[in-house]
């Protein structure tokens, strides 16, 4: 098959929607499928790739530095055409998810797209405009989007049933989580990234992943993190991501007298966060936005216990108490949940290998083969 993936997020950016982006794309092209990736240009960033094709774009620096694309480009559109796509993928309801679907209607061939946001929780980026307004908005454009295509993904049970009571057509969904390379993440050098941040052997390194911004609530992460410190100095939590709340945190952590315990790294890039993983302890997950977590199933796959919060998308993947931990929205749940299992060592251990058994269920091979399939039905 010949297939396109429209997204208004690619790399150099690494966010959760990009993970899963070339986790598939990779792997569609192992299983024999060529894939073609179209995505907004990225300042001084080089593809490797000739299958790679940037539209023009401008740097949106309102909170978080982002490339908006200007879907206009009639080098592209030509290419389009020569292609000769059997199905084209896009990865958002917006800018260039509706020139993929444009280009699926002019092409008569089917159009897939994948809902891997909550995206009502990322109104607060858009400057000027109400939020509650723009975020029903958003939601009801996000739907009316999802009927226009021939099949929408969710990577998880609950934002499928999110959608569907929004109205998205039941028929038209289909349940995909998006895989992990287990064996990937076994051969990282924590020793190294420990030695490099100062982080003791008899220390206990708390992770978190993702952006450093209000929709990960990491205000509350942070506050039920200080209480674990303040009781015992051995403890130091890490952040990995780049964000507009990265100052607030420090001045809070300054404020409790704990900054040194406190770590961000800024943004790292994919292929070593493997290290990272392996370097840490526990791995905490407080965002309320998640569809499914894609670092939920990367920490299991390391064998780290996690304690997250009970949302859409950590729910269809943690089993409270049997591999991981869910806890309520509340900095003394989240505390608490934290407390027990570095005081229950046996437990910490029990849960970190269910975790890393139950990752091995969604392959990432697996997974995109359920993918083609998919992919094969709507072309037949």
């Amino acid at each position: 098959m010949r297939i396109g993936f429209f997204t208004n997020t690619y790399f150099p950016i690494c966010y959760g929607s990009v993970v899963s982006i070339e986790s598939f794309r990779k792997n569609l092209e192992k299983l024999g499928h060529t894939v073609y990736v179209f995505a907004p240009g990225f300042k001084d960033y080089k593809d490797k790739s000739e299958k790679i094709f940037r539209y023009p774009s401008f740097l949106f620096r309102y909170k978080i530095d982002y490339p908006v694309s200007i879907p206009i480009s009639s080098s592209i559109n030509k290419k389009i055409k020569e292609l000769n796509l059997d199905i084209i993928h896009v990865h958002q309801p917006f800018s260039l998810g509706r020139e993929g679907l444009k280009f699926a209607r002019k092409l008569k061939i089917p159009v897939v797209f994948t809902y891997h946001a909550k995206y009502e929780d990322y109104v607060h980026y858009v400057p000027f405009l109400p939020e509650n307004l723009l975020a029903d908005l958003v939601k009801k454009e996000a739907v009316n989007f999802a009927n226009k295509c021939d099949l929408t993904l969710t990577p998880s049970e609950g934002i499928k049933r999110v959608i569907q009571k929004r109205g998205v057509d039941k028929k038209l969904i289909k349940v995909l989580p998006t895989g992990v390379d287990c064996k990937s993440f076994e051969t990282g050098d924590g020793a190294m990234i420990r030695k490099e941040y100062g982080i003791k052997k008899n220390e206990i390194l708390l992770l978190n992943i993702g952006r450093v911004n209000e929709e990960k609530n990491l205000k509350m992460l942070l506050g039920a993190v200080k209480n674990i410190i303040l009781e015992n100095s051995r403890v130091k939590v890490m952040f990995i991501g780049e964000g507009f709340l990265k100052e607030t945190l420090l001045k809070k952590a300054k404020k409790w007298g704990i900054e040194k315990n406190v770590i961000f790294t800024g943004f790292i890039e994919y292929k070593k966060v493997k290290d990272y993983w392996q370097a840490a302890d526990i791995y905490l997950q407080t965002s309320k936005s998640e569809t499914q977590g894609i670092t939920i199933l990367e920490a299991m796959a390391v064998g780290l216990p996690i304690v997250a919060l009970e949302a859409t998308g950590t729910e269809d993947f943690i089993i409270d108490n049997k591999n991981g931990f869910l806890s309520k929205n509340q900095e003394q749940d989240f505390f608490e949940k934290i407390k027990f299992l570095l005081e229950n060592p046996s437990t910490k251990k029990r849960i970190a290998i269910q975790a890393k058994k139950d990752a091995k269920k969604f392959d990432e091979i697996d997974q995109t083969k359920k993918l083609e399939n998919l992919y094969k039905k709507l072309i037949k």
